[in-house]
């Protein structure tokens, strides 16, 4: 019983659970060679027991496009290490539900359904899609 303690205490993230900051970089690996800006998608997440709050961003390579998010954007409960999120665009006020999976020092998002469209129609809310974040240690 106090190995299994120590175990996951020494690794830090099941100890948080979702709560931290979680990053993807988007650009390919030419976009990266060229030191392009932005590219990028993130969650900054808060878990109080299974309730999850907290914002999600994303920017397009070369910074053309941008969801800043911003406080409130991200809520959702938890249930182990899977969540279920609902994620609103800053940009344009898209609203996706999706889940959200721990596994080690990474976050794994998948959107599930778009449950109301963004304003003007057809804009993208630029809420990724699916990937894999990692942890940013701070």
């Amino acid at each position: 019983m106090c190995v299994v303690i120590l175990a996951l205490s020494h690794t830090g993230v099941a100890a948080k659970g979702f709560s931290g900051e979680w990053e993807i970089d988007l650009r390919t690996p030419q976009e990266k060679k060229q030191r392009l800006e932005c590219g990028t998608a993130s969650f900054k997440l808060l878990q109080r027991g299974e309730k999850i709050s907290g914002e999600h961003s994303m920017t397009t390579v070369g910074c053309g496009r941008l969801n800043e998010g911003g406080d409130g954007t991200v809520s959702g409960v938890a249930r182990g290490n899977t969540a279920v999120l609902t994620v609103t665009s800053g940009r344009n006020g898209q609203i996706v539900r999706g889940t959200a999976k721990l596994e080690g020092r990474t976050l794994h998002w998948r959107t599930l359904k778009e449950l109301k469209p963004g304003e003007p129609e057809g804009d993208s809310g630029l809420i990724l899609g699916s990937g894999v974040l990692k942890s940013v240690a701070k």
